[in-house]
């Protein structure tokens, strides 16, 4: 396996599980909750039964593992080896910026009184990792190879 494969293997696997709580205390700043209160609230929404961020984490892992079954058989069937980290990158790109777009969706509107809005929202963390992100990454991966196969 190459280095640079590697890497986007870590940042690929950690991004996902580190974008809601990030974007959590992101928005908790905003909202003006102190400190002590936003990690507080951080670690209570990790034992939440809805909108737990670790569950949250794990559905953003969702669009990932499609883009590691695609690179997989990218490489099996491909002759161009080369051209693999970029359409990686390019996958991924576009998965960080539908979970990060989710998360701001969410996270203002329950912050900072932390009741839950209702039906429709909380969707957007089905929707967005099991619909968006997988258009998102084929696109990425499509405009990447595209790039590449055109440069000299």
């Amino acid at each position: 396996m190459k280095p640079g494969l590697r890497l986007f293997g870590v940042v690929s696997i950690a991004l996902p599980m580190l974008i809601p709580p990030v974007v959590f205390m992101i928005v908790a700043f905003a909202e003006d909750m102190s400190r002590p209160e936003t990690i507080s609230a951080l670690i209570n929404q990790f034992s939440e039964p809805k909108n737990n961020l670790l569950m949250i984490g794990l559905l953003g892992l969702f669009p990932v593992l499609l883009l590691f079954v695609f690179l997989w058989v990218y490489r099996r069937v491909s002759k161009n080896d080369q051209s693999i980290i970029a359409m990686a990158w390019g996958g991924l790109i576009p998965i960080v910026a539908v979970l990060v777009w989710v998360n701001l969706q969410f996270w203002p509107i329950y912050l900072p009184s932390r009741v839950y809005p209702g039906f429709p929202h909380g969707l957007e963390f089905l929707i967005g990792p099991g619909l968006f992100a997988p258009v998102g990454m084929a696109l990425g991966v499509l405009i990447s190879w595209v790039v590449l196969r055109k440069a000299p």
